[in-house]
């Protein structure tokens, strides 16, 4: 198709994010109209690339569409649970297909991951309307929001994005309005995560905000003083809404402790440990789990990628899509370690915070979102990205 060129291609990829920001769902019940323009734009938007960087993704993706699913057809696991596994699957290793997309067209592609983010932020302070102006009540009682969309990864993206953004505008003199613009973006994000008392998202937040600020102060002690001082006053102007918040947070803490992440490890374990076919090649896509993180219910997913790959592929099945998945991301960190500090690492952190709580502590890897982190990673080890002509600097 002549006119299906990359930068037309790029577009439909965006045009399907937004879609799936504005009208879908991190892992919606049916398939709706949205779900399916989303489908359609992404396949307009693949590239099928055979290099020698790529051969052993095409092998894992082969490995994982026919073995797994294999195992699946011979323990007579349900249909439906089968193609609810081999769908987030194929979202760890849409890098194949849309790898190019992130590093030819960074700036383009970050704003639009960033957008999901902050629409999800948006639709979910909306479901929360009627509690929103009262912070002692955020959290409490059965969630607003039945698709737990502030869950997901490109929340806490957006969030760390914007202010890893504001700050980069703010410190190039000329843009500071603009940058303190960008940066008050990530309150809908942070606040979204508060009203589902998010403490993981909230904490990386935190832990993000600090990391940035010794960094900038250790090389540009200057503009450490500066956000220091800002950051204590608007610590100040929202001490009378974050205090609520955190007393949540500690309240759930102790209530919930670890939500029961160690017992579920263990029941997955005890599966795992019943004969070598199990241990080397799982309960195949669809595997079932009586799960004590919530309530001993028989579900098809854990909170953690790494055990649900363990549970429901295998050692061998885990070890392989965990390589595929993270050695684009491991790759880019060595690159960016290697430099001096400066805003791809920045950009990188806001991506590594919501890789690691998907991969351990929550179940938001099964999403299109966490793919599209995934591809954040792509954007740096071959090409800088202040080089690229696309470039966000």
């Amino acid at each position: 198709m002549k006119y299906l060129t990359p930068s037309v291609q790029s577009y439909c990829l965006c045009l399907a994010m937004i879609v799936y920001g504005v009208f879908s769902s991190p892992t919606p019940d049916t398939i709706g109209l949205p779900e399916i323009v989303v489908a359609i734009l992404l396949s307009l938007s693949f590239r099928l690339i055979f290099e020698s960087n790529t051969i052993f993704s095409w092998a894992v993706l082969g490995y994982g569409l026919s073995i797994p699913t294999l195992v699946a057809m011979i323990n007579g696991n349900v249909p439906s649970d089968i193609i609810r596994d081999i769908v987030p699957f194929f979202y760890l290793m849409m890098s194949i297909f849309l790898g190019w997309v992130a590093l030819t067209y960074p700036q383009r592609f970050l704003i639009c991951l960033a957008g999901i983010g902050i629409m999800f932020s948006v639709r979910t302070i909306f479901a929360y309307q009627q509690i929103l102006l009262t912070p002692a009540l955020w959290g409490q009682g059965p969630p607003a929001d039945l698709l737990y969309l502030a869950n997901s990864p490109e929340v806490l993206f957006s969030a760390l994005y914007c202010i890893a953004e504001g700050g980069r505008n703010m410190m190039r003199g000329d843009r500071w309005l603009k940058g303190i613009l960008i940066a008050m973006l990530s309150i809908l994000p942070i606040i979204a995560m508060a009203l589902m008392t998010q403490r993981a998202g909230v904490g990386a937040v935190m832990i993000y905000i600090l990391i940035a600020v010794c960094l900038i102060t250790y090389h540009r002690p200057k503009w450490g003083m500066i956000f220091g001082l800002l950051l204590l006053a608007a610590g100040v102007v929202v001490w009378p809404v974050f205090e609520p918040v955190l007393f949540l947070l500690r309240q759930k803490t102790e209530i919930v402790g670890l939500n029961a992440r160690t017992q579920e490890w263990s029941a997955v374990l005890t599966i795992l440990s019943d004969g070598w076919g199990n241990l080397l090649f799982g309960e195949g896509w669809g595997g079932r789990i009586e799960n004590p993180a919530v309530g001993g219910l028989n579900v098809n997913y854990t909170h953690s990628l790494v055990s649900s790959l363990l549970l429901k592929t295998g050692l061998v099945g885990a070890v392989a899509i965990l390589t595929a998945c993270l050695w684009p991301v491991f790759r880019a960190l060595k690159g960016q370690l290697a430099q001096k500090p400066r805003f791809d690492l920045a950009i990188l952190g806001a991506a590594l915070f919501p890789l690691l709580i998907s991969v351990f502590l929550y179940a938001s890897y099964k999403s299109l979102g966490f793919g599209l982190i995934l591809l954040v990673f792509f954007i740096f080890p071959i090409r800088k990205l202040e080089k690229n002509t696309q470039s966000v600097r």
